[in-house]
């Protein structure tokens, strides 16, 4: 038999009938619908007998009374054996109550011999192939889903509002251990009744979906996703679910849970550990530095008397080694000093306040003014410079730091020109100095806030190589960025970024 109707097909009929008139009318009939047609006449048991074996046929039409046998046996025969395909009876020898007893039995039609009934066979005829079509494709995408859900080991079943198991398939069983449906149900592990009414009580589409740890029939647990829903079967509502085994997937969250605790505990000790130890570097730093300056003092003392008392006795080698000594010492101060300041920066509080810029590098330009005036700088300040939120003494020294750069590394033959001025932007202000000094190559751009970091010789520029390192420590301390814009020759533009006032 084939398995789908097509237009172009050749449709097979038997046709189950002693009266040989009754079969030509028949052929006739069907011939004006399908073109196509191929009629096999059944007279008998041995060629009915036949054609059954041979299975090349769409559709079985049947007279019910037959010299050999009747339409009700034909009927049970061949749904027995073929259950998809259609059978037609065309009878004047019924009744109706074999009509009725026919069409239990699975008949797909009974349609009369009399003249104005038999007009309905060809329409009859084609509404069973075509409804035949449908049941066996739908039961084939039953079978491969089926087939599909045991491969995927996801478990079916079907229960009553009362919570009764209706069916299931294998894999249901497999999977919670169970030898049947009956054992599945006295288990009642699902508790499907209690599933059951907090579905209706969803609006619809009535569905749900939940992970459960269940017990099999052998003691064993296993974790589970079941997905049920209400649909309508036979005038009943009825609950469906699928079920499947998750246990790996639980095993593997369970395991990526245990290790985020113990990479966040190890994250903790090491973030500790690093908290300790930086705290006792400070601290030594601190210490080191703090009490380094004493010896430091003593020695510029010393230096300072022995050149007031001997300056007149020494010769003039003897005489520049005590100078540098002195200038040495008095250079190891200013080291110490900016290490002290650096390492407060990460040790000390930063409380903030409103701050206006305007007043603060005025006062600033003061305090340098002895430097501004031996270089005869030009300081041009360009208002409004706008308020921070800071912290007064550390960004005095910002801005004491970053206003020397400006004065000291400029060449001793040209006059340095700064200028410094304020972007007023969305929560912040950018304060730029920019100078006409000897300009910084790309490269060194990245390193120059780093500690110790110069990049000229103490003998053409002096300082520590620290100012910078304290502009940044500092800058950041206070929620700011800090950064610099520059070419050999051409000057630098540093600038900072501190929140405006207006941001709280």
């Amino acid at each position: 038999m084939t398995e789908t109707l097509k237009q172009d097909q050749v449709i097979r009929i038997l046709i189950v009938d002693d009266n040989p008139s009754d079969r030509v009318l028949i052929i006739r009939e069907l011939q004006q619908q399908f073109p196509r047609l191929e009629a096999q006449e059944i007279r008998d048991q041995e060629s009915f007998d036949r054609a059954m074996a041979a299975n090349a046929f769409n559709l079985v039409i049947t007279d019910y009374q037959i010299r050999w046998n009747n339409g009700l046996e034909v009927l049970r025969m061949v749904k027995a054996r073929y259950p998809y395909c259609p059978v037609i009876m065309f009878t004047n020898t019924g009744s109706e109550e074999i009509a009725v007893e026919a069409m239990k039995t699975g008949l797909d039609d009974y349609v009369l011999k009399e003249p104005s009934r038999r007009v309905r066979l060809s329409a009859a005829v084609q509404v069973a192939l075509e409804r035949s079509a449908r049941e066996r494709q739908a039961a084939k995408l039953e079978i491969r889903l089926q087939s599909l859900l045991n491969q995927l080991r996801v478990g079916v079943f079907r229960a009553n509002a009362q919570g009764q198991l209706l069916e299931c398939n294998p894999s249901f069983l497999e999977l919670l251990g169970y030898d049947s449906l009956s054992q599945a149900q006295a288990e009642n592990s699902l508790d499907l009744q209690a599933r059951y009414a907090q579905l209706s009580q969803l609006p619809p589409p009535q569905r749900d979906d939940w992970e459960v740890r269940l017990r099999r029939s052998d003691g064993s647990f296993v974790w589970t996703l079941i997905s049920t829903t209400l649909n309508r079967f036979d005038s009943e509502t009825v609950l469906d679910g699928l079920i499947e085994d998750i246990s790996s997937r639980k095993q593997a969250e369970l395991e990526v849970q245990r290790l985020n605790l113990s990479l966040e505990q190890r994250v903790q000790e090491r973030t500790a550990q690093l908290a300790a130890a930086n705290q006792a570097l400070e601290e030594f730093a601190y210490s080191v530095s703090h009490d380094l300056r004493e010896p430091l003092r003593a020695i510029q003392g010393f230096s300072s008397l022995l050149l007031e008392e001997t300056s007149q006795q020494l010769d003039n080698r003897s005489l520049g080694h005590l100078q540098r000594i002195l200038e040495s010492s008095r250079y190891a101060d200013r080291l110490i000093q900016d290490l002290l300041t650096y390492s407060q920066l990460s040790r000390v509080d930063v409380p903030v306040q409103p701050l206006n810029l305007t007043a603060l590098v005025m006062e600033v330009a003061e305090q340098l003014q002895p430097q501004i005036q031996q270089r005869q700088a030009v300081v041009n300040l360009l208002e409004p410079l706008g308020e921070v939120l800071a912290n007064r003494t550390i960004l005095m020294q910002v801005l004491t730091n970053l206003l020397t750069n400006a004065l000291k590394f400029v060449p001793l033959d040209v006059v340095p020109q700064i200028t410094i001025k304020a972007e007023i932007l969305a929560g912040s202000v950018k304060l730029w100095v920019e100078d006409n000094g000897i300009g910084i190559n790309s490269e060194a751009q990245s390193r120059i806030f780093n500690v110790f970091e110069r990049l000229h010789g103490s003998e053409s520029y002096p300082g520590t190589g620290i100012g910078l390192a304290i502009v940044r420590k500092g800058v950041e301390r206070m929620g700011g960025q800090v950064g610099v814009e520059s070419q050999l020759g051409e000057g630098s533009r540093f600038w900072i970024q501190l929140p405006s006032v207006e941001e709280t």
